[in-house]
């Protein structure tokens, strides 16, 4: 595995849903799953189509902020990035029967956001124990790497560069040094990751005497991600021959796959909808490239050395997915709606037909877990106006029980029609949190330290995520 740059947080972006659609979806924390009429709920229900009354046209454009905090050995550190995407563009025909059961029918072409990769972190922090090198290091023992033709073969891109670069030498009795000190070091940590997910929707909803109606759709989703990650460590001892050291790695991913959705409403009573729909789980082809340069730095010297591009192409599927929703609808005034997703990360996978990826899938199993979504929201109408709110909550991938990369999300908004157009805002935002040890970035094994490496440094980094979205919908009815 370490030839390649495969990582279960790879797999969970490839496979998480935050929905990012209309302005009027976002505003009601997209439990949308019963209301229809509205091009988000095509991606969670597609039966949502068949409400459809009017041919439309709907453009979304967003403002995206993300700051991140972390914690780290009782240091701060903070990032942030904006950005202005289009969360959805989509388009809907309807065509009317009369004197038959079948009332209608429309059909849906168009594109959602699935997902948002943007993402900035810096950690900064003192370390009086240990070293990424001792972890690095032990690593190495545990793995039997004792020369540097053997290192090549094992970490090209990660370990391998420290040894050209002098931050690593090996000895006749298979022992391993560094220069580096065992800990009085500055550490910092940069994560930059950009890109999303989207989804090619190709939809059709059926109405059925106006009390049920059912969808489906055939989707292409397709991803592009570009994670920059970048370490450094600087002697605190000025006096030392070594200065510092530093590494950046560049991983970048693009995929593209195919799903399919089937969904159904029915209005058992006037003042009630209720919903479900299936999404089958996603087979993505992805493609993966990675490379790093490594620098060091020492009082008579310096060194630097650039990776082999790496290049790799596999197979990802993601878990499907279950979804149940229910609206209360209070005549043309309002409504209250709410929307339940099961989701098992434990069932996503890798493939290729030249590596067995069993252990890493093994991992997966092991690892992730069931978990639930939950949406609900909120809409009243006061003549050509709308006002609306709503909350949703994405557990943990890691099972329900547990808080990292659980996101909380609070929103609001209005809309206003005028005509045959209609103008809809939105503001969510969501703040999300996650824990992870510092060398577990790179490498599996902890850092020891004392007389007889007894003691694992603590190297814990808590990170609070948080996240703006303004959202506008611009939405013209055609007929």
């Amino acid at each position: 595995m370490f030839l390649m740059a495969q990582t279960d947080s790879d797999m969970f972006d490839f496979s998480s849903v935050y929905y990012q659609g209309t302005a009027k979806s976002a505003a009601m924390g997209n439990a949308m799953g019963a209301v229809g009429s509205d091009f988000s709920a095509i991606a969670i229900n597609p039966a949502g189509l068949g409400l459809f009354r009017k041919s439309t046209f709907v453009f979304t454009p967003e403002f995206y902020s993300i700051s991140t905090e972390s914690d780290y050995k009782g240091s701060y550190g903070s990032d942030r990035a904006f950005k202005v995407p289009v969360n959805n563009i989509g388009l809907t025909w309807t065509q009317e029967y009369n004197n038959s059961p079948l009332k209608s029918v429309s059909f849906a072409l168009g594109l959602n956001k699935l997902n948002n990769y943007t993402f900035q972190s810096y950690v900064d922090g003192n370390n009086p124990n240990t070293s990424l090198i001792d972890a690095y290091i032990e690593e190495l023992y545990q793995n039997g790497i004792y020369n540097d033709y053997a290192l090549e073969d094992y970490s090209p891109n990660g370990i391998f560069p420290l040894w050209e670069t002098y931050l690593l030498d090996f000895y006749d009795d298979n022992t391993i040094d560094s220069q580096v000190p065992q800990g009085g070091l500055n550490q910092q940590f940069g994560v930059s990751k950009r890109g999303s997910s989207r989804e090619f929707n190709l939809a059709a909803g059926f109405n059925f005497n106006e009390k049920v109606f059912l969808g489906a759709s055939v989707n292409i989703p397709y991803f592009n991600k570009t994670v920059t990650k970048q370490y450094k460590e600087i002697n605190l001892n000025a006096s030392d021959n070594f200065r510092n050291w530093a590494q950046e790695e560049v991983v970048k991913n693009s995929g593209t796959g195919i799903n399919a959705k089937i969904g159904a409403i029915f209005y058992p009573v006037k003042w009630l909808r209720v919903g479900a729909a299936f999404h089958t789980p996603t087979i993505y082809k992805v493609e993966e490239s990675w490379g790093t340069e490594t620098w060091s730095s020492f009082n008579n010297a310096g060194y630097n050395y650039i990776s082999p591009t790496g290049v790799y192409t596999y197979t990802v599927t993601t878990p499907y997915r279950l979804n149940a929703s229910a609206a209360f609808i209070f005549g043309n005034f309002g409504m209250i709606t709410a929307d339940y997703e099961l989701v098992d990360y434990s069932k996503m996978r890798a493939s290729s037909y030249d590596y067995n990826y069993s252990g890493f899938n093994d991992y997966i199993r092991k690892t992730y877990s069931t978990t639930s979504n939950i949406r609900v929201g909120t809409e009243w109408r006061w003549q050509t106006m709308a006002f609306r709110a709503g909350y949703a909550f994405y557990g943990s991938p890691f099972g329900m029980n547990k808080t990292d990369y659980r996101t909380d999300s609070y929103s609001c908004g209005f809309g206003f029609t005028y005509h045959v157009f209609t103008l809809d805002l939105a503001y969510v935002f969501s703040q999300r949190h996650n824990s992870y040890q510092l060398y577990e970035q790179y490498s599996e094994y902890p850092a020891l330290y004392g007389q007889n490496n007894e003691f694992t440094d603590d190297t814990k980094v808590k990170e609070t995520t948080n996240i703006n979205q303004v959202v506008i919908s611009f939405k013209f009815r055609l007929d």
